[in-house]
């Protein structure tokens, strides 16, 4: 087991559905055993219509016990709406899976550089405190909703005071929010990230060195199986 990461979240387990089944994430009523792979929960899902992202597949992976999956580009385009759970006639939660598999997988240092944009978060709340929209999540919202988000934004004083509402009550949460991530040990945990994505970001790196020497001398090469060609819903 890796520094920083509890054993209830991803116990030792012989299999991956036991591992899914007994983290503490895991509702007792889930029904992972109950999957009749009928798809319900690839249909229901607002990933999948846009990218090869498929609930039924990964839970027939868990079942099987394909740890294949934990490499898988599958597991990051969940963005935990919970649609799967809420349709499926077993009450079985992919999405609750899902949560498991990738942090099997960040243990393993596996898929650790997608969670930079949230450890950028993580440093702005601990700087500073809750009140605050960190930047990154500023930027995301401005390319995603445009114009009219950012319009809404600057005028926001102004509507508040047009809808007779009151100033905004910005408390300084920053010695609380400090506090609270001491506590739970998130900064080494934080320190532990920073040093895998590091560490991933050299290997790739290398690997592309080396497959740009394989292309002018044709002597060596990579194959991958990880390719994935949708584009992810949402990174978490």
């Amino acid at each position: 087991m890796i520094p920083y990461v509890n054993e209830y979240d991803t116990p030792e387990c012989k299999t991956l559905a036991e591992t899914a089944k007994k983290s503490i994430r895991t509702p007792a009523s889930l029904g992972l055993d109950r999957c009749i792979q009928c798809g319900a929960c690839t249909a229901s899902c607002p990933a999948a219509r846009f990218t090869d992202y498929s609930p039924r597949q990964i839970v027939k992976k868990v079942l099987e016990n394909d740890r294949s999956v934990l490499e898988s580009e599958m597991i990051w385009s969940c963005f935990y709406c919970y649609s799967c759970n809420l349709r499926c006639p077993r009450n079985n939660s992919p999405v609750t899976i899902v949560q498991v598999l990738r942090q099997m997988a960040i243990n393993e240092g596996i898929g650790v550089e997608k969670l930079a944009y949230f450890l950028e978060i993580g440093e702005y709340l601990a700087e500073n405190g809750a009140s605050k929209v960190p930047g990154a999540g500023v930027k995301n919202m401005e390319r995603d909703l445009g114009e009219r988000w950012i319009r809404f934004k600057k005028n926001l004083e102004s509507t508040r005071v047009e809808l007779g509402l009151s100033s905004r009550d910005i408390r300084n949460t920053h010695g609380e929010v400090q506090a609270i991530l001491e506590a739970t040990g998130y900064f080494e945990r934080e320190k532990w990230l920073k040093a895998k994505i590091q560490e991933k970001l050299l290997h790739q790196l290398l690997e592309n060195q080396c497959i740009k020497r394989e292309n002018r001398s044709g002597d060596f090469g990579f194959e991958s199986d990880r390719k994935y060609p949708g584009q992810p819903a949402f990174i978490i």
